[in-house]
């Protein structure tokens, strides 16, 4: 720490961290098409949910408790992509319940979209 004086290389490393903190989120991802079967089809924003990208192209697709991940309504299975989805948290895996969650299928409230996706929504009523 020669002539920085005290702090200079706390300063020195809050700077380079900052940088590296910053740069990630500068970068833009592209908008992902996502596929409703027989439902409807579109792009959309980089880790936009299931739900609101249904929401945003206008497939109707049931969720009582508002995206909150409470109800389990908005289940849907993943045709393709599935591994271009955000990977499924504590809260998901508990309301799909653990048999669901080992099929594959997903709350549209919760899954992010990262890449290209088909969706299969169920016909519940």
């Amino acid at each position: 720490m020669e002539g920085r004086g005290p702090g200079g290389k706390l300063r020195d490393l809050a700077r380079r961290f900052g940088r590296r903190l910053k740069s990630p989120a500068a970068t833009p991802r592209a908008p992902v098409r996502v596929i409703f079967e027989g439902r409807g089809e579109g792009t959309v924003p980089y880790d936009t949910t299931i739900l609101q990208a249904a929401r945003l192209l206008d497939v109707p697709l049931t969720h009582y408790c508002g995206g909150n991940c409470t109800c389990g309504t908005c289940r849907v299975g993943i045709a393709e992509g599935a591994d271009r989805l955000s990977e499924p948290r504590g809260n998901e895996q508990m309301v799909l319940g653990e048999q669901r969650a080992r099929q594959g299928d997903r709350l549209a409230c919760q899954a992010r979209l990262q890449g290209p996706v088909v969706v299969k929504i169920p016909d519940w009523f």
